[in-house]
């Protein structure tokens, strides 16, 4: 990993929560002429207790480093949420407020009883991602609502790939582009630091050139927690239908599984699982 790369993501992601942070956020007037949105540099520096240079070169990506105890000051006068918290001390080098070391695994092949999860679940739509997002295994029922995801190759099948390339997935969403930010968020959040290694850079860049869409989206830097909600889908046998989504993380959190459920014995379960016997659409 670059630690220029690393040091430039900091500067990008201080500067975007520093251009969204109103003044009368922090208690000043908002004035007539401001040139750019949000808060000046030297009024973060200076409500933080910094010295204007010293932040200016933090945004610049210039090698100096910040201790904790600046970082906490960043935190309050840019309004962070824990998550964007949690983002900030890793870009910065730093162990994250209450989180305990860990040492990041490589990806390992889908554990077995991940894999008898999935076959139970059916017929609800359910998957399991890597860390880069790639789908490593899936179940009928996810064929039923996104797509037949052996027909592509190994490399793309990847979620944040299908959700920006696939006109079928885009078309079963109730509100893609609130998905599809909500999607990049998670991956951001999830991928913190990690974002600079080549893996996930290749792929980063790839989207950015092949979806402008992307490229927006990811340039808003935006991070999200993850939030156990309903959400509709437009399937074209079945019309609209809502379904639970579900987010279940590995012990090594190499894996994470994904299950978009029916309620137990409902209406919809039981149309799911005739779609499934009379074949995948």
């Amino acid at each position: 990993m670059s630690s220029a790369e690393q040091r430039q993501e900091l500067a990008d992601f201080l500067r975007s929560r520093r251009e969204r942070r109103r003044p009368e956020d922090v208690g000043l007037a908002p004035g007539a002429r401001r040139r750019t949105p949000g808060l000046r540099r030297e009024e973060v520096a200076t409500l933080a207790g910094l010295s204007v240079t010293w932040y200016t070169w933090l945004e610049q990506g210039r090698p100096i480093r910040g201790s904790r105890q600046v970082l906490g000051s960043l935190v309050g006068v840019l309004g962070l949420d824990e998550v964007e918290t949690r983002h900030l001390f890793r870009l910065a080098g730093e162990l994250p407020p209450d989180t305990p070391a860990v040492t990041p695994a490589a990806t390992a092949a889908v554990p077995a009883p991940y894999a008898v999860l999935l076959d139970q679940l059916d017929p609800n739509p359910a998957f399991i991602l890597d860390r880069r997002f790639d789908i490593v295994a899936w179940n009928r029922g996810c064929e039923l609502l996104y797509t037949d995801v052996a027909r592509f190759p190994a490399h793309r099948r990847n979620i944040l790939w299908l959700m920006f390339t696939s006109d079928r997935l885009r078309a079963t969403t109730d509100d893609w582009e609130r998905d599809a930010a909500q999607t990049v968020a998670l991956f951001r959040t999830q991928a913190g630091e990690d974002v600079l290694r080549p893996e996930l850079a290749g792929l980063i860049a790839e989207l950015q050139a092949e979806s402008p869409d992307f490229a927006r989206i990811w340039h808003r830097k935006d991070l999200a927690a993850f939030s156990s909600t309903a959400r509709v889908f437009h399937h074209p046998a079945l019309g609209p239908i809502e379904l639970d989504y579900v987010k279940l993380h590995s012990p090594d959190a190499a894996h994470t599984v994904v299950a978009h459920l029916a309620p137990k014995n409902s209406a919809l379960a039981a149309r799911l699982a005739a779609l499934l016997e009379g074949g995948c659409p």
